[in-house]
Parts: structure tokens; sequence; C-alpha cells
């Protein structure tokens, strides 16, 4: 949890950092070169097929956020880092045929998943990613695709609010459906 807060407090410091440094220009212009970097912050909830404790198998919805970054190579495409993290622990049922019950039963504890991500924005609020990344956790990691839709409203001084809904597809184990809002601001 030490790392995350200090991981949270070096992204705000650097987008503070920018903000001042944006203010100091005197008034110039900003140019094309200062809007490629993307970075966002995603509140929201992952909704996982998780096992009870008798065994039955139902749907949680965990708490998450989001931390991403992307650098925009024209108007149109940008490639980014995407990490999501479930707050809590669970566990879930692996889709693998085993030949005991303890190995259908994966344990997650507080996962971390980052993925390279490929951003396709063909008009003014909508963004479509997608991508492939890896999952986090003690015991196991796990591989994932990642698909997300977002949309965006342009607020003042290059700020956006963000609503998403993505899903990340685990080889050999289980889905997850993520729904969540949050802001980002272009540098």
């Amino acid at each position: 949890m030490k790392r995350l807060l200090l991981y949270l407090g070096v992204i705000l410091c650097a987008v503070m950092n920018l903000e001042a440094q944006e203010e100091v220009s005197f008034g110039e212009e900003s140019t094309e070169e200062e809007s490629k970097h993307q970075i966002g912050f995603l509140l929201g909830h992952a909704h996982i097929p998780s096992l009870y404790a008798d065994g039955k198998k139902e749907w949680k919805a965990l708490p998450s956020f989001t931390l991403y970054y992307n650098y925009w190579l024209n108007e149109t495409w940008a490639v980014g880092l995407h990490t999501d993290m479930i707050i809590e622990s669970y566990e879930v049922e692996k889709n693998l045929a085993s030949k005991s019950e303890e190995d259908l039963i994966l344990e997650r504890e507080r996962p971390l998943a980052p993925a390279l991500m490929a951003v396709y924005m063909p008009g003014e609020h909508f963004n479509y990613s997608f991508g492939f990344g890896g999952e986090f956790a003690k015991g196991e990691d796990l591989f994932l695709f990642r698909a997300e839709i977002a949309y965006a409203i342009e607020m003042p001084k290059s700020w956006e609010f963000e609503v998403a809904l993505g899903t990340d597809v685990r080889w050999d184990a289980y889905n997850t459906i993520n729904m969540a809002i949050g802001i980002s601001k272009r540098l």
C-alpha cells in the first residue's frame, strides 16, 4: 500500500509541476508537442465471477482504480500503459480442466494489472483501447488481453472527465468487466 501511495504522489507532483510550468509561460500559446502526453486516474468497480464459502459462484463488484499514461502519435492514435488495481482480495474458479479441486480455486490478493495499450480515437469524445499485459498477485501471475471504450468530455486547461467500460480476459483463469469514472490531463 505504501508503494501505491508513493506512485500516486509522484504522478500528482508531476502533473502539478507541469501545470505550474504552463502558467509561467507568460501567455505563450501551447504547442502541439505539449499535448502529446496524457495522464489519467479512474475510480471504479471490477465485476468478477467469484466463489463464496459454500462453493456457490456469483458475481462480485470490487473497488478498483486505474492509472494510465498515453502518448499521442497523432490526433487519432496513441500508445499507453494502463494499470488497474483491485483493492480487495478474492477467490475465483480457474477455467482449466484440473484433476484436483484445490487446483480449480485461484486466490487473488489485491492484484495489479498493467497492460500496453493501443488507443484509437475516431471522433471527438469516444476512444477505443486494446492491448496485452499481465496480472500480478501473490501466488500466480496471469497473462491478459484488455479492451476498453471510454467517453471523454473536455474541460478547461486540457482536463477531461471520462467514463470507461472495459473487460480483461485472462488466459486459463477468469474474466472481469470494469466500469469506472475519472479525470485525465493532457500535458
